[in-house]
């Protein structure tokens, strides 16, 4: 019979020390975060409201991710585009300078400047950010154009046999602007139907509208084809048709310049509507997590209290415990 009882009263501790645990950590957990940690029964057992704010917070972060790679895309396309302009603007006014030059070499040394322009320009255009490239249009796993040494080979093929700058005038505009040519067909890659879009809302698109097979691209590597390939050795143009090359190309280089100062004022345009649509899904969320917090939030103050009498209660039994378990052999077998 005694053995019979002390099992009960064992079981019986055990599961008083287990309740005792569970309502401790339970109570700290709620002391923590603030929210009850059975939602159904806090909410007597009708937690839809909780589940349609937890898909539409779900929903809204899914949008965040969008609007996130939309922000490192558009900001990545405006460093890039920055630098070009950058670079090219400086070369326009190196340039500048050609009519008051006389030796050939001083020549090549505007025009050397102008193919190292022309090369990294064709690199920047290839720059991949957030796993996309970012002027090939919708087709961004693939780079638009060959590397920037090779884009030059391209053209110094193109122009070859060429006896006159007009030779050269209409090879270039040959080889860059008919529909299906030889930069279409030969060095352009990315997609010449669509453009990158990203969502970064229920019902909000961003389109990046650049594509190295654009207009102001085409018009920017043409103007820069002028000046790189102006001392080309196998064309062996005397110093007043190589002067004549630079000049047209810085020309056509200020033109450029207005057109992509426009596109990057557009893309300005696109990176506000980023940034306020990062803004709005911001507040929205936090409005959100405020209306969940009113209906599962509890009194953290109560939880801790709830915490502390749990923990006495635990600290109580331990010292019981171990008392009995001093009792003596005499003392149990009498």
């Amino acid at each position: 019979m005694r053995a019979i009882g002390d099992l009960a009263s064992f079981m019986l501790s055990s599961q008083f020390q287990t309740r005792l645990r569970n309502t401790a950590d339970i109570s700290a957990q709620e002391a923590t975060t603030g929210l009850a940690s059975d939602k159904a029964r806090h909410l007597g057992g009708s937690p839809m409201a909780v589940s349609l704010l937890d898909r539409k917070t779900q929903l809204l972060e899914q949008h965040q991710r969008g609007i996130a790679e939309a922000s490192v895309l558009a900001n990545a396309t405006q460093s890039v585009l920055g630098r070009i302009q950058d670079q090219t603007s400086e070369l326009g006014i190196s340039l500048s300078l050609v009519g008051q030059l006389d030796r050939a070499s001083e020549v090549k040394r505007l025009s050397d400047t102008a193919a190292k322009t022309l090369v990294d320009v064709v690199n920047a255009l290839n720059t991949e950010a957030a796993g996309r490239f970012l002027f090939s249009g919708a087709a961004s796993r693939s780079a638009p154009l060959p590397d920037g040494a090779s884009f030059l080979h391209m053209l110094q093929s193109a122009v070859a046999g060429s006896a006159t700058t007009s030779d050269v005038t209409t090879a270039l505009d040959a080889w860059f602007d008919p529909p299906g040519g030889s930069f279409e067909s030969l060095a352009y890659s990315g997609s010449d139907t669509g453009f990158a879009q990203l969502p970064i809302g229920p019902d909000d698109m961003v389109t990046f509208g650049l594509r190295a097979d654009g207009e102001t691209v085409r018009d920017l590597l043409k103007a820069l084809s002028f000046a790189a390939l102006a001392s080309d050795s196998s064309l062996g143009f005397d110093v007043q048709d190589q002067k004549t090359l630079v000049e047209q190309g810085r020309l056509a280089l200020l033109d450029v310049d207005r057109t992509l100062t426009e596109e990057r004022a557009g893309l300005g345009l696109t990176e506000a509507m980023i940034e306020t649509a990062r803004l709005s899904t911001a507040a929205e969320l936090d409005r959100i997590a405020l209306d969940r917090l009113s209906l599962i939030g509890i009194d953290q103050f109560e939880a801790a209290s709830n915490f502390e009498a749990a923990q006495q209660q635990l600290e109580v039994f331990y010292r019981i415990a171990a008392r009995q378990g001093r009792v003596s052999l005499a003392e149990y077998l009498r």
